[in-house]
C-alpha cells in the first residue's frame, strides 16, 4: 500500500482525529459481518473492513484502512455482465487521496462502487460526501435506457448527528444514469 501523507503532517492521509473519534464512537454500534459469493469471487464484510477473495480465497482487494465500510450489496448495475459491488462507507474527507486543502476532515458517509476485472478491484463510481447517512440500502432492476441500465436504488437515510447515532430515517429513491446515481423525483 502507498502511504500518502498530508503537507506537515506524520499521519497517513485519512487518519484524522475525527477519524479516530468516529472509530471509538463506532465501536459502540453493532457491525455488519457477512459473506456473499458471486461467480468466483467471495465478498467479505468484517468489522468495517470488506475484501474481495479470489476462487482460492486470496485476497485481491481489502478496503483501505481509514474507511469503515458499513455493509454491501451485489449486482451488476453498470450492466456490463460483470458483477459489482455498492458499499456504504464512513471516511475523513470528500476525495479519495487526492489532498485538497479546503478538503473538509470530518467524517461523512460515502456510497462507492467497485467491480473485479482480469482478477483486479477497479472503482467504477465513488461518491463525494453524501447529504446525509445511508442507514440501510438494497438495489433492484430498473428500467433501462441505451445509456444506463436504471438500476434502482432504494435508501433509509437519516442526518448526520455528532455521536453518529441513528436519528430519524427517510426513504429515499435513486436510479443508475450510467456515471452515479440520480434521485428519483416523483
Amino acid at each position: 500500500m502507498i502511504s500518502v501523507l498530508l503537507p506537515g503532517c506524520s499521519r497517513e492521509y485519512g487518519d484524522t482525529d475525527e477519524y479516530r473519534e468516529f472509530i471509538k464512537e463506532k465501536a459502540l454500534y453493532e457491525s455488519v459481518n457477512k459473506v456473499e459469493t458471486s461467480g468466483d469471487y467471495t465478498y467479505v464484510l468484517e468489522d468495517g473492513v470488506l475484501s474481495f477473495l479470489d476462487q482460492n480465497g486470496k485476497e485481491i482487494w481489502r478496503s483501505d484502512k481509514y474507511w469503515f465500510v458499513d455493509d454491501f450489496s451485489l449486482f451488476d448495475i453498470d450492466g456490463d455482465g460483470n458483477t459489482d459491488c455498492l458499499f456504504s462507507l464512513w471516511k475523513s474527507y470528500s476525495f479519495y487521496k487526492n489532498f485538497d486543502e479546503n478538503d473538509d476532515p470530518r467524517v461523512r458517509n460515502h456510497l462507492f462502487l467497485y467491480t473485479i476485472r482480469g482478477g483486479y478491484a477497479k472503482t467504477l463510481w465513488a461518491s463525494s460526501n453524501l447529504p446525509r447517512p445511508i442507514y440501510s440500502f438494497e438495489i433492484s432492476e430498473g428500467i433501462s435506457n441505451p445509456v444506463s441500465t436504471g438500476a434502482v436504488l432504494r435508501t433509509v437515510e437519516g442526518e448526520y448527528t455528532e455521536d453518529y447515532s441513528r436519528d430519524e430515517q427517510r426513504e429515499f429513491i435513486y436510479t443508475w444514469q450510467g456515471w452515479g446515481f440520480v434521485p428519483c423525483i416523483s
